[in-house]
């Protein structure tokens, strides 16, 4: 690992901790993974165990959760700094009370904005009022991790993996350079689009114990998303399986996803939402700083 990553990790180890509610970053290896219909699925799973939900929806396309919920951004980041509208005025109210912060891509550019315009986008994000349990960041597709605060400020790293030969390794390729760049030592597995329990098995034995005995990390299974034409309905639709299709069999897997996750051990306090995203604008800070 060279200098810059190095220096790079070591820092936002430091300024990066854990939050008091569950923020938890939605990777894939490669596009098409069924990364965002994960996140979507499972957070209006989450809302309707009693937890409030905030996706954070990275991607610049309109490919992300706002796409996949039916929601039309009406702002970006940009307009919070240029002052045309408050923070709180790009969050967008989606089913069951899940809020959608559309950033656009927003992250990675933290680390080139002014001083003044970084102070002022941290002073909007304490002052955000979104009292939430769960913070999902659907990330967006094909981010290169090396360049991005945002996996560590995460408490937890979802790894979304569809079969495939090809998706393993992507997905590998991924785990590999977040625990060797940012020492990150712990990932959840959600496999997607499995045809039945033998091969959810297979595949996530196979995948945890190669990641345990060559990186040395620790890869819990959650369980898989079954091969379902009500999910990939759902997704036409623009809404979620869970409303569209009560007893759809994805319904039934994302319901008991989310009462697994409710069962997790619970991060120490960090205090808002305010608060994670302020650490990940001085992530945003470092990460500029090293590359200088």
């Amino acid at each position: 690992m060279d200098k810059f990553v190095s220096d790079q990790a070591a820092g936002l180890r430091r300024l990066l901790g854990q939050t008091g509610f569950q923020v938890i970053t939605v990777m894939s290896g490669q596009p098409g993974a069924g990364k965002t219909a994960a996140t979507a699925n499972l957070a209006v799973a989450l809302a309707r165990s009693g937890r409030d939900v905030l996706i954070v929806d990275q991607d610049r396309h309109g490919r992300g959760a706002c796409a996949a919920l039916g929601l039309t951004p009406r702002h970006d980041v940009a307009d919070v700094l240029a002052g045309h509208c408050a923070l709180d005025a790009l969050i967008l109210a989606g089913p069951e009370n899940v809020q959608v912060l559309p950033i656009g891509g927003g992250f990675k550019r933290l680390g080139k904005l002014s001083g003044r315009d970084q102070e002022r986008l941290a002073q909007s994000f304490n002052r955000l009022q979104c009292g939430v349990d769960v913070v999902l960041v659907d990330m967006e597709e094909a981010t290169d991790p090396d360049a991005l605060p945002l996996g560590l400020a995460a408490s937890e790293i979802m790894v979304v993996l569809p079969p495939g030969n090809t998706a393993i390794t992507q997905a590998y390729t991924l785990v590999k350079r977040l625990a060797q760049n940012f020492g990150k030592r712990q990932f959840r597995l959600l496999l997607n689009r499995i045809e039945s329990p033998a091969q959810a098995q297979a595949v996530a034995g196979n995948f945890s114990r190669t990641a345990e005995q060559y990186l040395g990390v620790s890869v819990d299974y959650l369980g898989y998303i079954p091969l379902d034409e009500r999910l990939t309905h759902a997704g036409h639709l623009r809404t979620s399986v869970v409303e569209a299709f009560p007893v759809a069999q994805s319904t039934s897997h994302f319901r008991k996803l989310a009462d697994g996750l409710l069962r997790w051990p619970q991060p120490a306090s960090l205090g808002s939402v305010g608060g994670f995203m302020q650490r990940v604008i001085e992530g945003g800070r470092l990460v500029e700083a090293c590359r200088r």
